[in-house]
């Protein structure tokens, strides 16, 4: 016999201090804070604390994202600020070129402007001398050509002042003919300098319109990007936020973790174990679909017997070894085992305590307490509770509270 007397094992952990809640950011949940006396309030509180920190890992898996997007969009703003700078520098500089060309039209102009000034002048000087000269003429009174005739000695001395007269006079119509035409020909130039004047001028009030409207624009992406900006600043606070809570979560879960593990180690049946191979634990199923070591970043602290040529789910699963039932879990997470149960076999010839443990099943079917058989209890069914992708028994051997290799150290033997 492994006992010679049933010893009721009652497994209750006293914790110095509730757990406190988590100080989140604004919009995170709080967790609920326990009062926590026994093992199955611990394994709640630790599915809880999981569920939190896989919450807050995906709040920062968005919050990394949505910075990643903010980022792209602020870089995207900076080059349109970027475009929008060089485009107001070049209207500027357009409009620089048109009001220097407007300026030197306006010197032309009024150089124009003095040149038939002075041209109008020059007419106005000689008409004023054929004023005179007529003046002249007339306070002489009307010489006649008889008049000119009687007055000269001979024909000769005539016809060189009729002549003079002729000359003088074509001289006088000439010039001012010249004149006319020359003002004519400047206020034609003048009338060309106006009309490019007023054509620059309207291209000058087209680039400041366009400046106008770019300004305007960087204006508007300005203000986008300090607003993206404060938008970065504000997802990298709030990720912050996320990264202490999450830090602070997993602190508390694994020292709730370890003070369950705590608990279940301190549980004693009082018994001797036999030493010896142990009963493979699936009967019907001897496929293991993962070993005992290093898997997906983690430590595998057990063996998995999956589907084989017989499906598992519903096979019995038996005691490996005689003991007594010191823990066992018949509903929710169980801190990620689901329903399982935990086996004390008692202490071996080196004085260890041994156990073992039983997750992921689908119905557990012994107490707390109750003595099981090696290889004839059956004490659950197989299944796919907990945190699995699949059906499988998951099978630990622990040594003085620590999970060992059971194949490696003699304990399952595979064939």
């Amino acid at each position: 016999m492994f006992f010679k007397k049933h010893r009721a094992v009652r497994l209750t952990a006293v914790l110095s201090a509730s757990l406190l809640l988590l100080s989140a950011p604004a919009g995170l949940s709080a967790l609920p804070v326990y009062a926590a006396d026994s093992l199955s309030d611990l394994q709640q509180q630790s599915k809880d604390l999981k569920e939190e920190a896989n919450r807050l890992q995906q709040q920062i898996s968005e919050q990394e994202k949505n910075l990643t997007d903010q980022k792209a969009y602020k870089a995207t703003l900076d080059q349109k600020i970027e475009n929008a700078i060089a485009q107001v520098d070049l209207y500027e500089n357009q409009i620089s070129t048109l009001n220097g060309n407007i300026a030197s039209l306006n010197d032309k102009i009024t150089a124009k402007e003095t040149a038939i000034a002075e041209k109008e002048a020059d007419i106005a000087e000689r008409f004023e001398e054929l004023r005179q000269r007529l003046r002249a003429i007339s306070k002489s009174g009307n010489m006649t050509t008889l008049q000119m005739l009687l007055d000269t000695g001979d024909y000769t001395d005539y016809l060189i002042k009729s002549k003079m007269m002729e000359t003088v006079a074509k001289n006088d119509q000439q010039l001012m003919e010249e004149l006319e035409t020359e003002i004519q020909a400047i206020d034609a130039e003048k009338e060309a300098l106006a009309g490019d004047k007023e054509s620059v001028e309207s291209q000058l009030s087209q680039a400041e319109s366009l400046k106008k409207e770019a300004d305007a624009q960087k204006a508007e992406l300005d203000l986008l990007y300090a607003k993206a900006n404060k938008a970065v600043q504000d997802i990298q606070n709030t990720l912050g936020d996320y990264q202490t809570s999450l830090k602070n979560t997993k602190a508390q879960w694994d020292a709730l973790e370890k003070k369950i593990t705590e608990i279940i180690n301190a549980s004693n049946s009082g018994g001797k174990y036999g030493g010896g191979t142990m009963a493979w634990p699936v009967p019907a199923v001897r496929n293991i679909s993962s070993g005992f070591g290093p898997r997906w970043g983690t430590m595998h602290r057990g063996v998995d017997i999956a589907n084989g040529s017989v499906p598992i789910y519903g096979q019995n699963i038996v005691a490996a070894a005689d003991g007594v039932v010191i823990y066992a879990n018949y509903s929710g997470w169980g801190g990620g085992y689901g329903l399982h149960l935990i086996v004390d076999h008692g202490v071996d010839a080196k004085g260890r305590k041994i156990s073992t443990l039983y997750a992921h099943c689908s119905k557990v079917n012994v107490s707390v307490g109750q003595q099981v058989k090696r290889g004839e209890t059956v004490l659950a069914k197989a299944g796919a509770s907990g945190d699995v992708t699949g059906p499988h028994l998951h099978f630990e051997v622990r040594v003085n509270g620590t999970a060992v290799d059971p194949i490696k150290n003699g304990y399952l033997k595979v064939n």
